[in-house]
């Protein structure tokens, strides 16, 4: 599960940052189409080999979007969570995850919307596209029993401003598509430590 939401994060971040271009949304965007429902089919029947075959191809092609258009603030805040509290990546990325989706929300709406209607959450157009995106994502953390806040993982709340300041020296953050610094990224880490309460 914590590798399978990894490569869903990187479709996800892949598609949006500053250096995205026709390769790197080629790549991402039919990695996303793998991933997200081959994630859920092999969380309900591990043993589905076309599922696996879906994820496995998937996370090459995002893999490929990586190498041409880089990966944003999600990276940048995972890697201070496994130095300190010794937290396997994928679940920290899981748990970023939707607080950077809808923190850039008002940057990238429309292509969070593409991933949206592709997974059949909402209409592309829809407004809302990015809330909805990132509630989906929550809604798969907890069809894979991962944990969805910094709390339930034992983290220090107390440490936030040291993770802030390490993750805004992340060179993953730079290619991010709306501006973060270490204020945005205290905040983001702040909104992470909260269970999630549900809503779009």
């Amino acid at each position: 599960a914590a590798t399978g939401i990894d490569a869903l994060s990187h479709a996800l971040e892949t598609h949006v940052t500053k250096p995205r271009n026709a390769i790197s949304n080629l790549f991402s965007r039919n990695a996303w189409r793998l991933l997200a429902p081959g994630f859920r089919r092999v969380l309900a029947e591990p043993t589905d080999v076309n599922a696996r075959a879906a994820m496995l191809l998937g996370a090459h092609l995002a893999g490929g979007a990586i190498e041409n258009s880089m990966l944003g603030a999600t990276h940048a805040m995972a890697n201070p969570l496994s130095a300190h509290f010794n937290l396997t990546h994928g679940i920290a990325i899981g748990i970023l995850l939707p607080h950077v989706i809808r923190y850039n929300g008002a940057a990238v709406p429309v292509l969070y919307g593409e991933f949206a209607a592709d997974a059949g959450v909402c209409r592309a157009n829809d407004p809302q596209a990015p809330a909805r995106l990132a509630r989906f994502v929550e809604t798969l953390l907890s069809e894979a029993r991962c944990p969805n806040n910094l709390t339930a993982v034992g983290a220090d709340a107390a440490l936030i401003p040291v993770l802030a300041e390490e993750a805004a020296g992340q060179w993953t953050g730079t290619f991010n598509p709306r501006p973060v610094d270490k204020t945005q990224f205290e905040q983001l880490y702040r909104a992470a430590f909260l269970e999630p309460t549900g809503g779009v």
